[in-house]
């Protein structure tokens, strides 16, 4: 009998000093469980800052490329537009000349017509 309540007492012992055991054991992994899931939190921020300042990067530098695309294409407008009215006014210079020349031929030609009649006329 005092075997078997010594055989008893040892086993519970044994229980109770597993089961501690065991509970730091889980506390311990459950510590580090949390620690790894805390780091990885961690190192997900710091990919998602650095992926978040990536992208302000590329919308500062698409924004950038626009804005001289824009710039770009105002100024080949403006030189379109330039080129467009120097050829309208050489057109005009031409047009102008043409009719001087056009002009002073008929001026002259009625100068003569006039200029005979003129002289008849003053004589």
């Amino acid at each position: 009998m005092y075997r078997q309540i010594g055989i008893g007492c040892l086993a519970a012992a044994l229980a109770w000093s597993t089961a501690g055991c065991g509970g730091q054991s889980k506390a311990d992994a459950e510590k580090a469980k949390a620690q790894q899931q805390q780091q990885q939190q961690q190192n997900k921020s710091v990919i998602d800052q650095e992926l978040k300042r990536q992208y302000q990067m590329y919308r500062e530098m698409r924004q950038y490329q626009l804005q001289q695309q824009n710039e770009a294409e105002q100024e080949a407008k403006k030189k379109e537009q330039e080129a467009k009215k120097k050829e309208q006014q050489a057109a005009k210079e031409t047009q102008k000349e043409n009719e001087k020349k056009s002009g002073g031929q008929n001026k002259k030609g009625e100068e003569k017509k006039n200029g005979g009649e003129g002289k008849d006329e003053g004589q």
